[in-house]
């Protein structure tokens, strides 16, 4: 508990020193020869906020929550002569409480699915928790055609913004603003240029079985009925990019396909969907599929709107629990049509506001979500999230529907990059 606590404190005050001169911080460095090039930089996040959850004793035990949490997060990018490189990113946190959001669709999770050796955890009785994370960390060989990428590195295989049928490899959940850095996955990846403006992509990922008890939640060594291999293919034709996918993602052959460009330079339409056939004993085959438009103003405004058909989901809550408790689970989404809908609008040269309303078309239950960002410098910025869920709540122990079953949040957070 001592070191626990040596190790919280020593982040602590590095934090203040940060926040109240930046100037002091470590300095962004670069180093560039006629060998190999260094680029060292990372960023600092602190925050607070709260969250008000529903009468649902299975949640959590507080009706309230107040939490901290500051972040530390290192990032290295080294190139060796013109085909070799090495990139990596270490995230150090702290977070006054490990359970901040319940997302009831997919229950109580550490960290993304990947090896746990890469994970160390400590707390103290009062549950503040200390991380060290190996967020990423590659090796790649490549030249004007070819591309390998070997190591933990963030995989995306995704063209939409809020619900991504095809993002199969720690997607961000809807209602997620910051998404500057995404989180990596145990992967192999190789790129080819085909032709000017075709790209081929073969993927392969280590799946890992949950382990409640481990640091990450999941467990060290690579569980290979889980793994995955994944082939996409891409092509330009006038404004549109095209592509098709197809593997075997985590126990199921997935056949998928992407679209994304603008139509008359004013209307920018994406699409995206697959269908999936398991032989998982837990899962069900199905299909999912988005579409998604979107506009920007002369003005900065931009807005976009998307909808999901989710074929893994039932048209009832009560059909959707019944499925979970038989031990058939979906894809994340408990309804079957979801609609969202972004205003995305610049206020000033400083401050940028954004309003996300997100449907469920299923149980009639919605979120509405806030995100203002004002930089305060050009290395610096600060930021205010909320989060305003509606629908029926929980009665007991049942849940009666998805987004209305979360807390009402609000957060507040600071990010220096150096």
């Amino acid at each position: 508990m001592r070191r626990m606590l040596s190790q919280c404190i020593l982040l602590v005050i590095l934090n203040v020193i940060m926040l109240i001169s930046p100037s002091l911080c470590w300095s962004f460095y670069s180093h560039s020869n006629d060998t190999y090039d260094v680029n060292l930089d990372g960023s600092f996040a602190a925050g607070f906020g709260g969250a008000k959850y529903p009468d649902f004793e299975f949640m959590n035990d507080n009706d309230i929550e107040k939490a901290w949490y500051g972040d530390l997060r290192f990032l290295a990018d080294a190139a060796i002569g013109e085909r070799f490189g090495v990139q990596m990113n270490v995230l150090q946190n702290v977070r006054s409480t490990p359970i901040f959001l319940f997302t009831p669709t997919e229950g109580l999770q550490k960290d993304v699915e990947r090896s746990g050796l890469f994970y160390w955890q400590q707390h103290d009785s009062n549950n503040t928790q200390a991380a060290m994370v190996f967020d990423s960390g590659y090796f790649k060989y490549g030249d004007r055609s070819n591309e390998l990428l070997v190591g933990r590195q963030p995989i995306s295989t995704t063209v939409t913004f809020f619900f991504s049928p095809n993002d199969f490899f720690a997607p961000f959940s809807p209602n997620t603003f910051y998404r500057v850095y995404k989180p990596g996955v145990d992967a192999l990846r190789y790129e080819r240029s085909l032709a000017t403006l075709s790209q081929l992509s073969v993927i392969g990922v280590l799946g890992y079985e949950k382990e409640l008890a481990s640091d990450s939640g999941w467990s060290d060594a690579p569980e290979w009925d889980r793994s995955s291999i994944l082939g996409r293919v891409t092509h330009t034709a006038g404004d549109f990019e095209l592509g098709v996918l197809y593997g075997i993602v985590r126990e199921s052959m997935v056949t998928g396909f992407s679209l994304q460009g603008e139509l008359y330079q004013w209307l920018g339409i994406r699409a995206e969907g697959h269908y999936a056939d398991s032989w998982g004993e837990d899962q069900e085959s199905g299909s999912m599929v988005t579409v998604s438009l979107e506009h920007r103003f002369p003005s900065s405004l931009t807005l976009r709107f998307e909808q999901m058909y989710n074929g893994y989901g039932s048209d009832s809550i009560a059909d959707a629990l019944t499925d979970r408790q038989h031990g058939v689970s979906g894809q994340g989404y408990l309804g079957r049509n979801y609609s969202a809908f972004d205003l995305n609008y610049q206020i000033s040269p400083l401050l940028i506001g954004e309003i996300l309303y997100l449907r469920n078309w299923s149980d009639d239950s919605y979120s509405l979500s806030f995100n203002a960002v004002y930089s305060t410098s050009d290395e610096s910025e600060l930021a205010l999230t909320a989060n305003i869920p509606g629908g029926d709540g929980p009665e007991g122990n049942q849940i009666r529907s998805e987004l209305g079953s979360l807390p009402v949040q609000i957060a507040f957070e600071y990010r220096y990059y150096f």
